[in-house]
Order: structure tokens, then C-alpha cells, then sequence
């Protein structure tokens, strides 16, 4: 089986089905995991409340390959996520960069890069183009 039908399976699992148990099945004990959420992914925590915590942002979320690419035991894939807000107003579609390391059928080696401000923005909890606003050197300033 190529390493790029793992990725193929643990999208489809774990975020389209809701099988939080291919978690525990693909990923090693001691995967090394980075990406824009590694502060959050660390020892001891479990990966599994972190894909609780997105999903509960996120209304039906679903998530396709759209490119995907093996080489030796890397795999890398690019994915769309479709998925509303909660109250179904707001329609979010974003997409992100997967690349795996692959060791006897498991993860070893999980690197993620996920468009989380468009999705943010999407969910209404930044403003509109918040992006191009930083790189104006303007601060986003919240007031109470």
C-alpha cells in the first residue's frame, strides 16, 4: 500500500467519520509532530482532544485530497476543508499541507500546515483580510 493511501485513510476516518480510533492505530508512541498547532500537540497531550477541539469549532467538516505524492517512506498530500460555522451561516473552506513519515504502516513523523487564519477568519473570530492587514505592520487591536 502506498504511504499516500494511509493519509488518504486517516482523513477519511478520522475526520470525515468521526473514527477517532485509527488515531491511535496510525500514529506511532512516539511520533514527532510539528505544525502550526505543535504548541498545543505536545507529550502528553492527546491528539485526539486536539481534533475534538477544531471539530467543535466546524459544522459537518469534510476533508479531501486534492494532490498527493509519495516518495520512499514520505508521503505528502494537499487537502480542501469544506465545513460551516455552527449557526450555518458561514460557509469555510480552506486547505492545508500534510507530510508524513511512514515506518511499519505508522505515522512516525506528522508535519502539518493548515490555513487556521482564513479559517478564523471564516469562523468570524478575525476580521477580513486580517492577513493583508498584518503585513501592513497595522496591529489587530481587540477592545472590551
Amino acid at each position: 500500500m502506498k504511504n499516500s493511501t494511509l493519509l488518504k485513510y486517516w482523513f477519511e476516518e478520522v475526520w470525515n467519520k468521526d473514527n477517532l480510533s485509527v488515531i491511535d492505530d496510525l500514529l506511532d508512541p512516539d511520533v514527532t509532530i510539528n505544525g502550526a498547532l505543535d504548541g498545543v500537540v505536545s507529550p502528553g497531550v492527546d491528539y485526539k482532544e486536539v481534533v475534538c477541539a477544531i471539530k467543535a469549532l466546524l459544522d459537518q467538516p469534510h476533508v479531501t485530497i486534492t494532490h498527493s505524492m509519495d516518495d520512499g517512506d514520505l508521503a505528502m498530500a494537499r487537502v480542501q476543508v469544506s465545513a460551516f460555522d455552527h449557526s450555518r451561516t458561514r460557509k469555510l473552506d480552506f486547505t492545508g499541507h500534510v507530510s508524513v513519515r511512514v515506518h511499519d504502516g505508522r505515522f512516525i513523523e506528522f508535519y502539518t500546515n493548515f490555513d487556521y487564519l482564513r479559517m478564523f477568519e471564516q469562523l468570524g473570530q478575525l476580521p477580513t483580510d486580517a492577513l493583508p492587514v498584518c503585513l501592513t505592520g497595522e496591529r489587530l487591536v481587540w477592545v472590551e
